[in-house]
């Protein structure tokens, strides 16, 4: 089997995994003897996701068999449930270690960024064989299941919410299910917290999202959907120094929440910029509110970074997973710095 090389934070470089990684196998199907990619449908070109794999797409139903191999082979990672979506699918919260220090990383708040998932799955193999002491590592690899589900193909056309959410995204229907950002009923679930709601809800009505739809519609309430509900419950249960929200796309670093300036947040936004070589950047007004990002620098006044990983139009494709990786893999070590 092709295996995928890490990233080890002691040597600074790249080498073979401990033991033969469950990432490639869950994650990537078997080999294709011509050695091309259908993410790529029709190309010639070799797959260069770094497995010579055939991608599957990638769903809640992969994670969560992903996830169950991984805590088969690695006795340090903990699993548990911290809510389910609206579709009933779970939301899984992920541990690895004991320490004092506990950092959250989460992906794919947003359906058609469901690459960060792929990303964040492929660090917890690597960290669950180079783990840090003193550090709780929590992750979410998925907010977002019944959207990531929609946009990968998982929920079949003629499944009645598949048919609601198509009828949502207007007449244009060209780009659905790849412009779905939302959770399956329309919500935005990174506009979805408290944090500046009311503003977040001013300036998405003003540039008319004011119904259900495939992404800015920021709900009827704060909190109102499952998904935020349970990342809010798992956040305030748990005493987080900072948190890392992976989306896409712009190799971009938000760090900031309006005028808030939590202790050492410019430091780690300035180590994590230089591990990647992704810019600093401040979020304009008009987007700077409801985010979960927003929301855990108000309540705790500690860092929280969003890390937009990549560039092109969502959803990247399985194709550029090494490239980027390449560089995330080592802005997720320094996070744990």
């Amino acid at each position: 089997m092709l295996v995928p090389t890490t990233f080890s934070p002691d040597k600074g470089n790249l080498q073979k995994p401990v033991a033969e990684p469950v990432f490639a196998t869950e994650i990537f199907g078997e080999c294709r003897k011509s050695g091309k990619c259908e993410a790529m449908p029709g190309s010639k070109k070799p797959c260069e996701a770094g497995f010579r794999k055939l991608p599957k797409p990638f769903g809640s139903a992969i994670c969560k068999k992903t996830i169950e191999a991984l805590s088969d082979m690695y006795p340090n990672i903990g699993v548990t449930t911290i809510g389910t979506s609206r579709m009933g699918r779970p939301i899984h919260a992920l541990t690895i270690g004991n320490g004092e220090r506990a950092i959250m990383f989460n992906a794919a708040h947003h359906a058609n960024e469901w690459i960060t998932s792929v990303l964040v799955m492929r660090f917890i193999e690597e960290y669950a064989q180079n783990c840090i002491p003193g550090i709780t590592l929590h992750v979410i690899p998925m907010v977002n299941p019944d959207g990531v589900d929609l946009v990968t193909g998982n929920i079949s056309p003629k499944h009645p919410a598949y048919k609601k959410a198509k009828k949502m995204t207007g007449k244009d229907t060209s780009l659905f299910p790849n412009n779905w950002k939302a959770n399956i009923i329309g919500v935005d679930l990174n506009s979805n917290y408290p944090a500046g709601w009311q503003l977040a809800k001013q300036h998405k009505h003003k540039r008319g999202y004011t119904k259900p739809g495939p992404h800015d519609y920021v709900g009827e309430t704060p909190l109102s959907e499952p998904e935020t509900i349970a990342m809010a419950a798992y956040t305030m249960a748990n005493d987080f120094t900072h948190t890392i929200s992976l989306h896409t796309q712009g190799e971009e670093i938000y760090w900031q929440y309006q005028n808030y300036m939590p202790p050492g947040a410019e430091n780690l936004a300035k180590r994590l910029s230089a591990a990647s070589g992704y810019k600093l950047e401040a979020v304009p007004d008009t987007s700077s509110h409801g985010g979960y990002r927003d929301w855990f620098i108000e309540k705790w006044n500690r860092p929280g970074m969003t890390i937009e990983c990549g560039l092109g139009t969502n959803p990247l494709p399985i194709s550029d997973f090494n490239d980027i990786y390449k560089r995330v893999g080592p802005l997720l070590w320094e996070a744990l710095r």
